[in-house]
Formats: structure tokens, sequence, C-alpha cells
């Protein structure tokens, strides 16, 4: 509860954490993000502040100015990104169509699909786990091509096969689990 008491009462907090979580890399100084934000820059610093408090974000003094990252140590910054990336609006739009899939337990987003890279051949931006009727996951994808506006490649196994890969290592799945993610619809214990 620490850290939870530290988040989540302003609006300047709320979009301060926007920007980060949707570039778990980004580096932005008090000023940048005044820019950024149309906000006062007291309430910048506040929040910065408090967000470091809470482990969120860390600082660095880079020549005259300080510089705040995403303290990727902190335990609970994937999940927060999760729910960041829920509340935006493609999120909402993706969970809205996987929701209307029928038999499906897990939706988890890919680190491809995040970065909009694919470095592999067997790289996908879905998987789906559940019982799905393939009809209807590949209308329900060509909706999210549409509104992503790019091809998305993705895979689709049940829960028994999904449990028989991770036991057998099978490189495409550990490829999934092994790099950055979102489980965007089902838990995140389905998978372990």
């Amino acid at each position: 509860m620490r850290m939870l008491k530290h988040l989540f009462i302003s609006k300047v907090r709320i979009s301060i954490l926007d920007t980060y979580m949707s570039n778990l890399d980004a580096a932005h100084h008090v000023r940048g993000l005044v820019r950024i934000l149309n906000e006062e820059i007291n309430a910048v610093r506040r929040e910065l502040m408090n967000l470091e408090k809470a482990g969120i974000l860390k600082s660095k003094k880079e020549g005259n100015r300080v510089v705040y990252r995403v303290n990727k140590e902190c335990p609970i910054i994937y999940d927060l990104r999760a729910i960041f990336y829920k509340e935006s609006e493609k999120g909402e739009k993706i969970m809205e169509i996987a929701k209307g899939i029928e038999g499906v337990e897990v939706v988890v987003l890919t680190e491809s699909f995040i970065k909009k890279k694919h470095e592999r051949d067997t790289d996908v931006d879905f998987l789906f786990i559940g019982k799905m009727k393939v009809k209807d996951l590949t209308n329900a994808v060509a909706l999210l091509e549409k509104e992503t506006g790019r091809v998305i490649r993705f895979s689709a196994i049940t829960k028994e096969d999904f449990d028989f890969a991770r036991k057998k290592r099978e490189p495409f799945l550990m490829n999934i689990l092994e790099h950055d993610k979102i489980v965007l619809f089902g838990q995140i214990a389905d998978l372990l």
C-alpha cells in the first residue's frame, strides 16, 4: 500500500503516468513535461517527486537538468503499464473486440506488438488462449487490424496445448513469455 497512496490522486499525476507508461524508455525533465502536458510547473514538479517517492520514477542529474525515467525495478511497473494501456482508447477497443470472441480466456499483447517490430519470422502480435472458433477469431483480428491500422500476426492455442508447450519450453512460446508483454484480457496466473 505504501506505493499506492502516492498514486492516482491528481489529474497531473495521471497525465505524467500516461506519458511514461506509453514509453517506458522515455526520459523527461520538468520543463519538457510542462510543455508536453500544458500544466503548471509546480504541479508537474510536485507529482514527479511523488512518483519518485512511490518508486515509479527515478531521477538523475544530467548537466543542469534533473531527468526523470521509469524505474524498471519497481515491482508494479508492468502492472501499472497494463492498467494504463487497458484504459487507453486503443486498449479499450482491443478489449471490446476480444471480449466478443467466445471461448477466449487470455489475450496477450506481445513485445512485437508493443514495439511495432517483428525480429523473427515466428514473432506474433497477439497470443489468444482458449477454445475459440477460428472464424470468430479471424473476424475479430480483421477488426483489430482495421482499428490499429496494421497487419496483425496472431497465434491461438488451447489452455491444454499452452501448458504442454510451456512444459516443453517450446521456443515460440518462450519467446512470448520471456519478453515484454501486456496481459490484456484474463490473468497472468493463467500463463504460469
